[in-house]
C-alpha cells in the first residue's frame, strides 16, 4: 500500500488517526476498512489496492491503538461510542457522506456499532470472520459463550481473560515469535488447543511455542509484523479486550435506543464466513443472521475455505465477490 496515500487527522477528542485514503472515481462508492487484533491497515494490502484500481474509494484505518494512530492505554478510551465518533470524524475530514463499512475480527465491533450510532452514514455492511455483534448484557454474553461451547465442543474465547491481565502486553511482546505462530497458525487446531481454552494462551507463549507459517504469510510479512509490534507494543491493542471484559463496552452500549439495536433493513449486508476458523466459527454468524430482526434485510453469506485470515489468503476472491455484490445489490438497493 503506497505510503504516499497515508494521511493523519486529529479528531474531535484530540487523538491522531492514521489512515490510507484514495477517493472514489466517478460515482463509485467508498469502502471503509476496520481491522482487528493483532493488525494494522497493512492487513488489507491485498484487497484495498485492487479495489482502488477499480475506481472505488478506499479508506483503511489504523484503528485506535495500532500503527500510526495514537495508542492510549486506558480501556475507557476504547468504548464503542467513542470509536465510532472517531471514525465519523475521519469521514467528515475527508467530506465523505456515506460508506460501505467493512470489518474483520474486532473491526466488526466498530462496524456493528456504526450501525447503532450512525446508520445514516453507512450504505451497506461487510463482516469478515465475525458477524454483526449484537448489543448483549453480560448475562447474555455468558449464555452465548455457553451455547458456542455446547455447539463446538470447546471453549472459544478463553484467551480473553489472559489478554485482560495487567502484564499481558509484556508477555506478548517478550514472546512475539510465538504470537506470530499462534495468531497465524498454519494448522487452525493450534489456535483451538493453544489459545481458546482459559489459561492455554499464556502457557503457550511462556513455552516459546513456534510453528511453520501458513502459505499466505511470507517470511517478509512475518518480519513486518514483528517489527511493527516491537516498535508499538501491545499495551494499547489489548485494550480492545479489556474494554469488553471490564464491562465498559456493555455499559456504553446501554445508551443505544431499542430501535437502533440492529442495522436498518435498507442497508445490504455481506457476511464472509471462515470455514476453518476455530475461534470465529461460522455458526456464530449464521446464528446471528437467522435472528428475526434480519428477516427483512438483504443478507448475502458466503463461506470461504479459509482460516481466520481470509483477507490475506482469499483476497482475490474477496475482491471479485465484493465487486459483484456492490454492483448487483448495494448500488441497485441504495441508489434512488
Amino acid at each position: 500500500m503506497e505510503a504516499s496515500l497515508y494521511k493523519d487527522v486529529v479528531i474531535s477528542r484530540g487523538l491522531t488517526y492514521n489512515y490510507y485514503f484514495s477517493p472514489a472515481q466517478s460515482s463509485k462508492p467508498t469502502l471503509l476498512f476496520c481491522h482487528g487484533f493483532p493488525s494494522t491497515s497493512y492487513d488489507w494490502r491485498h484487497i484495498v489496492p485492487r479495489l482502488k484500481d477499480k475506481g472505488y474509494g478506499v479508506l483503511a484505518l489504523d484503528m485506535l491503538g495500532y500503527g500510526g494512530t495514537d495508542k492510549p492505554t486506558d480501556p475507557a478510551a476504547y468504548v464503542p461510542s467513542l470509536i465510532c465518533k472517531d471514525i465519523i470524524d475521519v469521514l467528515d475530514a475527508e467530506k465523505i457522506e456515506g460508506v460501505i463499512a467493512v470489518g474483520h475480527d474486532w473491526g466488526c465491533q466498530a462496524t456493528s456499532r456504526l450501525a447503532n450510532y450512525y446508520p445514516e452514514r453507512i450504505l451497506a455492511y461487510v463482516f469478515f470472520a465475525l458477524s454483526f455483534l449484537q448489543v448483549l448484557s453480560p448475562e447474555e454474553s455468558q449464555m452465548l459463550q455457553g451455547f458456542l461451547k455446547k455447539q463446538l465442543g470447546y471453549e472459544t474465547f478463553g484467551y480473553w481473560s489472559f489478554m485482560s491481565e495487567p502484564d499481558a502486553h509484556e508477555i506478548l511482546l517478550a514472546h512475539i515469535d510465538s504470537v506470530v505462530s499462534i495468531s497465524f497458525a498454519h494448522d487452525p487446531k493450534i489456535l483451538r488447543d493453544r489459545a481458546c481454552p482459559t489459561g492455554a494462551l499464556k502457557r503457550t507463549l511462556l513455552e516459546d511455542f513456534t510453528a511453520p507459517l501458513p502459505s499466505y504469510l511470507s517470511e517478509e510479512d512475518a518480519k513486518h509484523f514483528v517489527e511493527t509490534f516491537r516498535r508499538d507494543g501491545f499495551a494499547a491493542p489489548v485494550c480492545w479486550y479489556k474494554v469488553v471484559t471490564s464491562q465498559l463496552a456493555a455499559e456504553d452500549d446501554q445508551q443505544i435506543p431499542s430501535e437502533r439495536k440492529f442495522p436498518p433493513a435498507r442497508a445490504p449486508i455481506y457476511f464472509g464466513a471462515t470455514k476453518n476458523d476455530e475461534v470465529c466459527a461460522p455458526i456464530i454468524g449464521y446464528t446471528v443472521f437467522a435472528h428475526e430482526a434480519f428477516s427483512k434485510h438483504s443478507v448475502t453469506m458466503k463461506e470461504y475455505d479459509s482460516d481466520h485470515w481470509l483477507i490475506l489468503s482469499h483476497a482475490d476472491e474477496i475482491v471479485d465477490d465484493l465487486e459483484e455484490w456492490i454492483e448487483g445489490t448495494v448500488v441497485t438497493k441504495v441508489t434512488p
